[in-house]
């Protein structure tokens, strides 16, 4: 069975998670949970990959655009797993995922919760590492060197 990087993150987030980290605060947990649930009513549950939700982003020549999404809490924060624009070749760089980035971020803001992420490209020629690291700044991440130097945003 191969296991990708991605995957791996999730597991081993899972694993730490369920071992040394305490819950949120039961305010902070609150904020979560109506994030969670406005972000769920927001997007359609992905019934090939659960972890995954998709927004449809309408056709392009033919194909249906789609933005896959995994969003999980991790860490004191909505974690960003992954945003990805799929069929890449048809649908990449339309700023399809940038509007649903635009999206999170408000959502974050409105429930007041904090996102995290490491920025690692994957499948996609298109953009490199520098590449995404500019994109994420745009959306208000930066680098916490507090958290190892995975990229935070504070809600705003």
């Amino acid at each position: 069975m191969k296991i990708t990087k991605r995957e791996l993150r999730r597991i081993i987030r899972e694993a730490i998670g369920t071992i040394s980290r305490e819950g949120p605060s039961t305010e902070l947990r609150e904020r979560f949970d109506a994030f969670l649930a406005e972000y769920d009513s927001m997007s359609k549950p992905n019934p090939l990959n659960p972890s995954l939700n998709y927004w449809y982003m309408g056709k392009k020549d033919d194909a249906d655009c789609l933005v896959l999404t995994d969003l999980s809490e991790w860490d004191g924060a909505i974690h960003v797993g992954s945003i990805q624009t799929v069929p890449p070749d048809v649908c990449e760089g339309q700023g399809f995922a940038s509007q649903i980035m635009n999206k999170l971020v408000n959502l974050a803001d409105k429930h007041e919760v904090p996102m995290s992420l490491d920025p690692a490209p994957f499948g996609s020629e298109k953009l490199g590492v520098k590449e995404l690291m500019h994109w994420y700044r745009r959306a208000g991440f930066s680098p916490n060197d507090d958290r190892g130097g995975e990229w935070w945003r504070d809600p705003e």
